[in-house]
């Protein structure tokens, strides 16, 4: 009995010892983390006491600029104790995104084609800061090599692979002037109701319709007379004399599409001419020979044939 009533008089005085304890233990964790001044004064610290780098960029992202607590779920304490883990995110994007940018929302959620960045990983993040960056629409890096660094292998898309196109283009002497100026003068970086995310129409396939708007997106720099003017002396130099040899490839019964033999990227022939032909199951070498007033090929498709300008 006489134990039993010692231990319930000192039950007061052992819970508040351990309660101590536990404080100074967690105020010594604490002050290991917390900034001095702020201990003093009982303050807690600004986000941007510690993290001014996050915001040094040229283009800061108005929710950065505003308030942190915009995007996360701000718990001071466990945050200087065990980092990231007290500094949430109220949602996982891209629902957190839409919470302001809701154009977004409803373009993803109509669009045939999304860019696949948007739905895999870091979403958003994958291509912009949330915080802030030098580059326009705060972007992780300088655009051209932002795409690059996924598209730096081959790719899925549509049932088909896509090539390489980083190591295609280190390897090929001749680049499209788009591609040089950046990806996005023919893709939609979000996603589009075109094939391959493109701005405007581009078919699939090889052999397609001589349809002016089925290849709306080569008139964004070309002339359609390409594909509509069976005689011209100004429209292409793919020409035998005044032959628009273009429409000649273009229209009839098995007219073709572009990328029959040209690259649209790059290629290590003039006027992006590819290696190959494909015919069926078969890559038939296209063997392009340039000349100042013309050119020879003879792909496999038919003889050797020669034009002059």
């Amino acid at each position: 009995m006489e134990k039993s009533f010692l231990l319930l008089a000192l039950l007061p005085v052992l819970l508040i010892t351990g309660f101590l304890g536990n404080w100074k233990s967690n105020a010594k964790e604490s002050a290991s983390v917390i900034p001095a001044d702020f201990l003093k004064t009982g303050e807690n610290p600004k986000c941007v006491d510690c993290h001014s780098d996050l915001l040094e960029s040229k283009v800061v992202h108005k929710p950065a600029s505003e308030s942190c607590e915009s995007c996360h779920a701000v718990d001071i304490i466990e945050h200087t104790k065990n980092g990231v883990r007290g500094l949430k995110l109220k949602k996982k994007a891209p629902e957190l995104c839409f919470g302001c940018h809701k154009d977004k929302e409803v373009q993803f959620s109509v669009l045939r084609n999304v860019h696949k960045a948007v739905n895999v990983s870091k979403s958003c993040n994958n291509c912009h800061s949330p915080h802030s960056s030098d580059e326009k629409k705060i972007l992780q890096m300088e655009q051209k090599q932002l795409c690059l660094s996924c598209h730096d292998n081959e790719v899925s898309a549509l049932g088909k692979k896509m090539v390489n196109i980083k190591r295609l283009l280190e390897n090929s002497k001749f680049i499209h002037p788009p591609v040089e100026k950046g990806c996005v003068v023919c893709h939609a970086p979000h996603g589009s109701e075109n094939n391959y995310n493109l701005i405007s129409s581009f078919p699939t396939g090889n052999y397609v319709p001589a349809v002016r708007d089925t290849f709306a997106l080569c008139w964004e720099c070309h002339d359609s007379d390409l594909l509509e003017v069976e005689k011209t002396d100004a429209a292409t130099n793919f020409r035998n004399g005044d032959e628009n040899l273009h429409f000649v490839h273009l229209n009839g019964k098995n007219s073709r599409s572009c990328v029959m033999c040209h690259n649209v990227h790059a290629s290590a022939n003039e006027h992006l001419i590819e290696d190959k032909v494909k015919f069926g199951d078969w890559s038939l070498p296209i063997k392009y020979t340039p000349s100042a007033i013309g050119g020879t090929c003879f792909p496999g498709c038919h003889g050797t044939k020669t034009y002059t300008r």
